[in-house]
């Protein structure tokens, strides 16, 4: 079963974005899989990513590579508080409507 990850950073909005792009390329390189949906959000309290992956599983994997949390802290990224959520549908029936009008 999919689940969504939601990484809550606090802080200043713009100072997490820009170390959030600092970060990207490095943890991409050291990730040992890839989610199928990833979201950068400023926010009102910091800075929220949103990941949706094939499983828990595939997540905890990611999440608790050791490479992910140093590559994190060596950007000056704050630790995240994460919520996990299991995925009830995603994506709408392609076959009932276009994706563009």
């Amino acid at each position: 079963m999919a689940v969504m990850a939601v990484f809550d950073f606090h802080g200043d909005s713009a100072e997490l974005a820009e170390k959030y792009n600092q970060v990207l390329a490095k943890v991409v390189a050291i990730s040992p899989g890839r989610p199928i949906v990833h979201l950068a959000v400023p926010r009102e309290y910091g800075f929220m990513v949103v990941d949706v992956w094939d499983t828990e599983a595939a997540f905890r994997t990611f999440e608790q590579n050791p490479d992910f949390r140093r590559v994190m802290a060596e950007g000056g990224l704050p630790d995240p508080k994460i919520r996990l959520y299991p995925v009830h549908n995603l994506g709408w029936p392609v076959d009932v409507m276009p994706l563009y009008r």
